[in-house]
């Protein structure tokens, strides 16, 4: 396959296309902004952490992961404060129109702003962190909601990012999320902070995130998917998916067990590690 383009995998391929098409197992009458959250609701979906300093090199990972199956592509925060939110978002819609493209944002303050930068230049999900609290989460839902009035025919999503450890224990991670729910955002992810990882390697062998994950997933997972990212390894990815998770980012270690970013392998390679991520833990749910 080409690196341009994306899997054609039988059961669980997505992209805008499919979803303007309103697939055969949704009602016609859903927008495609309710078809692509009930989408992560019910089947497993992988998104691919592009957190390098380039556009080049975003291009090339982010082809070489579609090219591998993954459904969504984060355009992470490294690149999109390195080259700017104006350059990347466009380029990335260029370059792959049938995409579904996040901006993980990491949005502090200042919520409707970047939001409306981020769907202006045609990203379909912004992230932003939980900590910056309600009414951040309402601004960012608001213009959301702005977007979807005056293009519909896209699918436009907010999600919140509890980071971990500084958002737990997992109760007060739940409480988060519970708040950032009735704020009115679409999904949540539980992060476990890159920092946090470097600074302490070990964390990487706690049960910190699935911890939390746990609880937050307990607590929400019924009203919203549930996001699990920072670091995951295959093997936490499939006890997860074996508790009931559906959506599941890759970060920089591609799923192996250590806190080493490998966007710098060949694309042939990355390829190779995205697609064993999913395959494996598309078979720890198959029946």
């Amino acid at each position: 396959m080409h690196p341009n383009q994306t899997s054609n995998h039988p059961t669980r391929r997505l992209a805008l296309a499919t979803l303007a098409a309103a697939p055969a197992w949704a009602q016609s009458t859903k927008t495609p902004s309710a078809l692509l959250v009930e989408r992560f609701h019910s089947r497993l979906s992988f998104q691919i952490s592009v957190d390098v300093s380039t556009t080049d090199l975003g291009l090339s990972v982010a082809a070489a992961s579609l090219a591998a199956g993954v459904d969504i592509v984060e355009m992470g925060t490294p690149l999109l404060k390195t080259q700017g939110v104006a350059n990347v978002v466009p380029a990335f819609r260029k370059r792959f129109p049938n995409a579904i493209l996040l901006a993980d944002m990491k949005t502090m303050d200042g919520g409707a702003g970047e939001a409306r930068a981020v769907f202006s230049g045609g990203a379909n999900i912004i992230d932003f962190l939980a900590l910056a609290g309600v009414d951040t989460a309402k601004s960012i839902c608001a213009i959301r909601d702005e977007f979807r009035r005056t293009d519909p025919a896209t699918p436009r999503l907010v999600s919140a990012d509890i980071l971990i450890p500084h958002q737990g224990p997992a109760a007060k991670a739940a409480e988060f999320a519970l708040q950032m729910v009735e704020a009115g955002v679409d999904a949540v992810g539980i992060h476990l902070q890159s920092d946090a990882r470097r600074a302490n390697p070990k964390l990487l062998e706690t049960d910190s995130l699935s911890e939390a994950a746990l609880a937050v997933f307990a607590k929400v997972g019924k009203s919203v998917p549930v996001q699990v990212v920072g670091g995951l390894t295959i093997a936490q990815a499939i006890n997860l998916a074996k508790a009931g998770f559906r959506a599941f980012v890759i970060s920089g270690n591609l799923g192996l067990p250590d806190s080493n970013a490998r966007y710098n392998l060949p694309p042939a390679e990355i390829q190779s590690l995205v697609a064993n991520f999913i395959a494996a833990v598309s078979r720890s749910t198959a029946k």
